[in-house]
Parts: C-alpha cells; structure tokens; sequence
C-alpha cells in the first residue's frame, strides 16, 4: 500500500522546501506534492486520491479559510493544516473554530514539529472515516439484538433513541417515551466542573440495574450501561446502552427460591438423620446386647451351628451400627463443620495416627510423613479425612508390612498432598468409582463403602480435589488438594512462631 497523498500549499519555494523536509522526517512514505499557485491547487484537487492538505494562510492568489472551503466542497472529510507567518493567538484560535485539523505558525520549531502534526491528522481522519462505516453495521447490530441507546443531556433531555429502546419499553415514538415514568438514568455529580474532571480522568463505563414498567404496565428489568461524554459542540452528554434483563432476573428469583428450598430440605434431612440414627441404634444395641447375653449363658444349648448364626446376627448388627454413624458424618460434614481456621498438617496427621494406634500396631505398620504445611481448614474434618485415608492403607495391606508414605507438594495457588502405600491396590478403571458412596473395591474385607466418600466431600468443602492412582498387588496413590488462600497460609515454621508470640 502506498503511503499518504499530501497537497503542500505555499507561494514561499523555500518554506515548502521546509515543510517537506519536516514531513518526511515522520512520514518518509508520504507522497508530498507541492502547489504553488491556483491553477496547479485545481487540478490537484480534482485528481487522485488526497489524504491531507497542508496551505500557508496568507497566498497570493488566495488565503487558507478558501482553501478550507474549497477542500469541503470538492473533497469533504481531507483534513486540513494550516501555516502562517502572523503570531496571532486569536487567529489561531478562529482558524481551529473554523474546521482546521491543526494551526501552525511558521517557524523552525514549527517545520520539525509539523510532521508529527500531519501524522496525527491522518491518524484522526482515518478513525472518523472507520466510525462512519461501523456506525451504520453497529447500530444495525444493536438493533437485532434488541439493545437499545440513546443520548441525554444532564438535565433529563432526550437528544436522541434507537427503535429499539421504543420496542423494549412498548412505545410507538420518543414523544411516548418522553411522557412514561422512567428512572433517570443519569450520573448524580452535580456541578459542571465535577461532571468535566470526571469525563477526563474516567471516562469509563457504568452499568446499574432498574426495575421500569412498560407502557403497557408490565413489569420490566433492563440494564443500563452508561458513560459521560464530550459531544462535539463541548456540551456534556450520556450515552445509554439499555439491555433487558427481564429473564435473568426471573431466573435469579426461581434459581433463589431453588436454593431456599434446598437449604430447608437439607436442614430437614439433616435433622432426620440424627433422629433416624438414634432410633434405629436403639434397637441395634439391644440386639448386640441380647445376643451377647445368649452366647454367654446359653452357648452350651446352641451347639456350634446355632453359636455360628448367632456371631453372624451379631456382626450384622455391628456392621448396621457402623453404616449409621458413617452416613450420620456424611450427612453432618456440611452442616456441622466448623470455621475454617489455621491448621497445621502435621498435627492433624499426628492426631489421625493416634486413632488409629491399635490398628498400626497390630499391622506393624511404619507411617512416614515430610514436607506438610499450615493450611486453612476445619480441624476436626481434617483429622477424619487423614484417618480414613491412613485406615485404608494400613487395612488393604499385601504379604508385606504396610508401609505408608505422607507427603505435600506446593503448585502454584494449592498444596497436593499424597497418601501412598503398598498394599493391595486396585483396577486403575475403578479409579474414578471408589469415592461413590457404598463402593466396595474388597468386599470380603470389613468396610461400609462411605469412608472415602466422606473424604470426598471434606475435600470438596475445603474447595480441593481428590484423585487416586493404582494398580492391582502394587500399592495405591490417593491424591487430594487444599487451596494456598493467600494470606491466610503460613508455614510450619511461621506458624509455631506466631503461637509462641513475641520474644521475651
């Protein structure tokens, strides 16, 4: 593409000579051709494209505000530069009223600053030329997708609206707008001067939601996304995007009474639970304990097969029992856990292996941890999560001593914690199924299927995720996330010291 056209106008050979020598300091792609009397300006103009015109304003055979006129008439939209030799700030000042893109006087200051005045001129010319191809296609757009606009003075008079704002509001013309009941959509600053320090330092959107009525009284919610503008006479203006929003609003109500009802019906579930686990627990203790008393006193009278059934009723019964209590802390992680707080990993671990004692001790299992932050958490969920991660690899153990590893690992905005043993381990296709509630990967081995389940949905109310890998005879890899939370994480080390307080 070639570069611009630009019409240098100057009776002076010696002042053109200058002015073409500041333009091709900034524009050396500038085609620059210069014009030096009437009839060599009139043919430049009727020929060719034109991208800037540059004219002294003081020309034998005529003067810029000619010029000006002569370029609107023939050529509307070429900006145009004008140079004089008069220092007179009222004449530049009426030449800028006039229409000229800029006004300069002759001077060498002015000749190495003329090309940077040239570029900006194009630069302007062009974004105008670009507004008015898109405005048509925009306020085309707009309309098609039922966006209305409109511009309003500061004093609540409408300039002008989009057929589109009357088809939101049901009204046939501006006049009917003009007469319905509307919020002012305007900005409350207040003085003039406010109003113009605003515009230059901001000169941002706004957007707030209204609440109108149609012109037929139907209820209506539009958005309106408004900004303080400069129009081109310096008056203050705004100009509103109006959006309606109706069916959001509908949405959020129905998605608000949804979340209403749930939040009742777990409060009712919830309630159930703990009712349902006390009453079905109180026949289940008088089955362990009537049964317990008939193999004590009447084991002789049984016989082996009738001592055989009893044990089974009674493992059923403890079995029950367990299901119960883990359903009740699956149903209680969310409506009894406590305020998230700084919890160190280390001591929640160390807690979870105390509950688990006998069992380590019985297996002769070796529990080895590294690396485990402060985090924010709900202590006690923390300590079940570690306990039931820390039950499964000592109880799902191979021909080996189990052997379990506890480690953390920080990535980028969360901590990745790991529970790894060498135990049994499973199909890796399970992997995606054994925090399903009920899902037991070893039947044969005592369990209720709700454990990792409950891990699950700790993890999830801590806003992490939970993973596991494995393989069949070579150990499991169970993963788990806990966001950093910016400032509320700290480390072991920083943790102890803030608990012990300020030296002494």
């Amino acid at each position: 593409m070639t570069g611009p056209r630009i019409l240098l106008i100057d009776d002076d050979p010696e002042d053109r000579a200058l002015a073409a020598l500041g333009l091709s300091r900034e524009l050396p792609e500038a085609r620059v051709q210069e014009i030096g009397n009437a009839a060599e300006f009139a043919r430049a103009l009727s020929t060719g494209r034109i991208d800037l015109i540059i004219t002294d304003c003081e020309l034998g055979w005529s003067d810029g505000l000619s010029v000006l006129e002569a370029v609107r008439e023939s050529r509307p939209g070429i900006p145009v530069i004008a140079l004089t030799a008069q220092r007179d700030p009222e004449l530049a000042v009426d030449g800028m009223k006039a229409g000229f893109a800029d006004f300069l006087i002759k001077s060498s200051k002015s000749f190495l600053r003329l090309g940077k005045a040239a570029a900006e001129a194009l630069e302007k010319a062009d974004n105008i030329r670009l507004a008015a191809r898109s405005e048509p296609w925009l306020g085309t757009l707009l309309d098609r997708a039922n966006v209305g606009v409109f511009r309003s003075t500061l004093d609540e008079r409408l300039i002008e609206s989009t057929p589109a704002l009357l088809r939101l509001l049901g009204v046939d013309s501006a006049r009917d707008l003009l007469a319905m009941d509307l919020p002012a959509p305007y900005f409350r600053a207040g003085k003039r001067d406010d109003l113009l320090e605003r515009l230059s330092e901001e000169g941002e959107l706004q957007s707030r939601e209204v609440e109108v009525k149609r012109a037929d009284g139907s209820p209506l919610w539009l958005n309106l996304t408004e900004v303080l503008l400069l129009d081109v006479e310096g008056e203050i203006v705004i100009d509103v995007l109006v959006q309606d929003i109706t069916h959001l609003k509908e949405r959020e109500e129905e998605l608000r009474r949804k979340i209403t009802e749930l939040e009742r019906s777990n409060a009712d579930l919830s309630q159930f639970a703990s009712v349902a686990s006390h009453q079905l627990q109180e026949p289940l203790r008088a089955v362990e304990k009537y049964g317990e008393l008939l193999i004590e006193d009447y084991q002789r009278k049984l016989g082996p097969e009738g001592r055989e059934l009893l044990e089974y009723l009674l493992d059923g019964a403890h079995r029950m029992e367990q299901l119960i209590d883990d359903l009740l802390a699956l149903s209680r992680i969310d409506s009894e856990g406590k305020t998230f707080q700084a919890c160190d990993i280390n001591t929640t671990v160390e807690q979870a292996i105390r509950n688990l004692q006998a069992a380590i001790e019985e297996s002769g299992a070796e529990i080895r941890r590294r690396g485990l932050p402060t985090v924010l958490g709900d202590p006690g969920q923390l300590v079940q999560l570690w306990q039931n991660l820390l039950a499964n690899a000592v109880r799902f153990r191979g021909k080996e001593l189990p052997s379990v590893e506890v480690s953390a690992e920080r990535q980028r905005d969360e901590w990745i914690f790991s529970v790894r043993d060498n135990g049994t381990g499973f199909d890796p296709d399970e992997a995606k199924n054994v925090f399903s509630i009920f899902r037991r990967l070893h039947p044969d081995l005592p369990g209720t299927g709700i454990g990792l389940t409950i891990c699950r949905r700790i993890v999830e109310r801590h806003g992490g995720r939970i993973w596991a890998e494995s393989k069949p005879g070579k150990g499991s890899t169970f993963y788990f996330t806990i966001p950093i939370g910016g400032e509320g994480q700290e480390t072991r080390e920083q943790a102890v010291k803030r608990l012990q307080g300020p030296a002494r």
